[in-house]
Order: C-alpha cells, then sequence, then structure tokens
C-alpha cells in the first residue's frame, strides 16, 4: 500500500484507542477547521491542513508519501546514523521500503505540544477537575514549546531525502494502544502490594525481555509492601510528562499509585510530598508494547506487510 494508506490507518488505530471519545477527538478536529476558516490570507500559506484529519500532530510522513509499502524497519528513535544503517542494509539486498520512528522527528517533534492538552481530558476521567487540569497544563505545553523551538529539527527529515528513504513516525497512536492495554491489563486488577504490581509487570514479554537486559520495571516512590490504593497510568500518553502539579491534584482525587513510563526528579518530589507511588515501567519496552500493538493491527489489515527490528525495538506478536 501507499505509504500514505499505512499513516491513515495508524490514525484510525489511534483514534479508536484513543483516552478521549471519537465524539471528543472529533470536536477537536472541527475546532481546527474553523479555526481554518478565520485565517487571513497569509496565515493561511503556514496553516498545516494535515491536522484537519489526523488529530495526532506529532505522527506524520516525512518523506515520500506516496511511496509503495511492502516492508518496513521499526524504531525507536530514529535519525541519520538509523536512516544511513538502512541504506546500508539495503545496499546489502534487504529492500526496506519505509523507516517508522516511534519518536516524533522534524515537524512532528516542532508539534509535540499539541499533543499535550488530551492530558486534560484523561485526567478528567481519574477525578481532576477540568479547569484545573486546564490551568496548569497550559503553561507546561508553552514550555515544551519553547524548549523544543530551539532544537534543530529537520536534520533527520533531510538525511531521509537525501538517501531517497520513506520516512514517518508514529508516537501518540502507538503509545494510546499501550495505555488502553496496561489500564486493562495491570489496572484493572485488584494488588495488594506494589511487589505483585512489578510481578505482573514481568509477565509482560517486552518488559520481561528488557529486564534480562538490566532495564526492569523500578519502583521510584514506595516499596514493594506499600499498599497500591487507587491504580492508574495516567502518564503512558499525550506527547510527554505533564507539569508537576498534575501529581498533587492526582492525590487530591484519590489515587494512591500512578503507572508511568519515565519520572522527573520534580515529579517525583511531589510524589513523595503527596504519598503517591510511582512504579516507572521502563520507557522503551512501553513503547516497544505500543508498537507492537500497532504492527499487529496493521499486518491484520495488510497480511503480506514485513516488519524488520532496529533502534530498540524487538517484534512480538499477540493474536
Amino acid at each position: 500500500m501507499k505509504l500514505s494508506k499505512l499513516l491513515q490507518r495508524i490514525v484510525a488505530h489511534g483514534i479508536a484507542a484513543d483516552p478521549r471519545s471519537k465524539k471528543e477527538v472529533e470536536k477537536a478536529l472541527m475546532k481546527y477547521k474553523t479555526r481554518q476558516k478565520k485565517l487571513s490570507k497569509k496565515e493561511a500559506e503556514l496553516f498545516d491542513e494535515e491536522r484537519l484529519w489526523n488529530p495526532f500532530a506529532d505522527s506524520r510522513i516525512y518523506n515520500k508519501p506516496d511511496a509503495e509499502v511492502k516492508s518496513v524497519i521499526v524504531g525507536i528513535d530514529v535519525e541519520t546514523p538509523e536512516l544511513l544503517l538502512v541504506d546500508r542494509m539495503n545496499k546489502e539486498g534487504k529492500k526496506i521500503d519505509a523507516v517508522m520512528a516511534h519518536h516524533p522527528e522534524a515537524r512532528g517533534l516542532a508539534d509535540l505540544d499539541k499533543v499535550m492538552d488530551m492530558q486534560i481530558d484523561l485526567l478528567a476521567q481519574h477525578g481532576v477537575p477540568e479547569n484545573r487540569a486546564d490551568a496548569l497544563m497550559r503553561p507546561r505545553m508553552e514550555k515544551i514549546w519553547r524548549a523544543i523551538h530551539a532544537d534543530n529539527l529537520f536534520r533527520s527529515q533531510q538525511a531521509a531525502e537525501f538517501l531517497d528513504l520513506p520516512f514517518f513516525s508514529c508516537h501518540t497512536p502507538a503509545d494510546n494502544l499501550v495505555y488502553q492495554f496496561v489500564e486493562k491489563k495491570i489496572c484493572k486488577k485488584k494488588f495488594d502490594n506494589l511487589g505483585e504490581i512489578l510481578n505482573a509487570l514481568l509477565e509482560i514479554p517486552e518488559y520481561k525481555t528488557y529486564a534480562k537486559l538490566g532495564n526492569p520495571p523500578i519502583l521510584v516512590n514506595g516499596s514493594k509492601s506499600s499498599r497500591v490504593g487507587k491504580l492508574v497510568a495516567t502518564e503512558f500518553t499525550g506527547g510527554t510528562n505533564g507539569p508537576e502539579e498534575y501529581i498533587e491534584e492526582q492525590a487530591k482525587a484519590g489515587i494512591g499509585t500512578i503507572l508511568t513510563m519515565h519520572v522527573t526528579e520534580k515529579s517525583l518530589e511531589k510524589a513523595k510530598e503527596h504519598h503517591i507511588n510511582f512504579v516507572q515501567c521502563s520507557h522503551i519496552a512501553s513503547d516497544n508494547i505500543g508498537l507492537n500493538l500497532m504492527l499487529d493491527k496493521l499486518t491484520k489489515d495488510e497480511p503480506k506487510l514485513k516488519v524488520h527490528e532496529f533502534s530498540g525495538f524487538m517484534r512480538v506478536k499477540r493474536k
């Protein structure tokens, strides 16, 4: 299939797994369409039409959308060195048609802040007032935008163009899938203590594989004997970590333990202050789960699609 069609399927699967309802996602897209109508002629020249149909601004095609794709190589982080490796592999006969990164590059990275507001809806589902979540999120989104704004964002896109490689990213759609997976497999179950949660996580192949490599799920606040309380996975999707103040808001909402991909030092300080347990599930292993779940869906849609692994990604197939 064409790469553009592949991205459309990724977006559709991402919407189906979104913590927000389909109606809420459609409402967000409609707001963007309404905004387009109010633009001046100069503003319209800079308008990102991709976001009229794709609610995940961090997931898009960076090169050759019309390329025919029969095989794809998938990695967690893809920059110029990885693209050069793919070029070398193709010269040795691997026949890789497209490169799929998890973490965004180029315009996808530039727009990372624009997926973060989904965290407002996610926290509201767990009892945090929308107005408070919104007020705390806006400064954090602006901070992320300012930080990324200073980066040299388009090196990998240019490298893909020079090497004539179809290149795209799948970030929030995959994160949505791992969020739903962890919510169902872990958060919906009853655990007496944090040690039982660690054991349950290690039953999941990706976490077990990374644990064997020295990167297991760890407790960053709380002990194996600590009681769990209300268990959530509120830091698995939505671009990147929300504001540290979200930890206090979740404590007020009655949350006792947060499963997360990674913890900032400031968030850890807040967790200790408000007696929130933190289980860091391993960032890259979590990303592997999301990508594997997405690839399960894509290969069901297109059974002949061949998948190669690199850059921290290890394929695990589920029924």
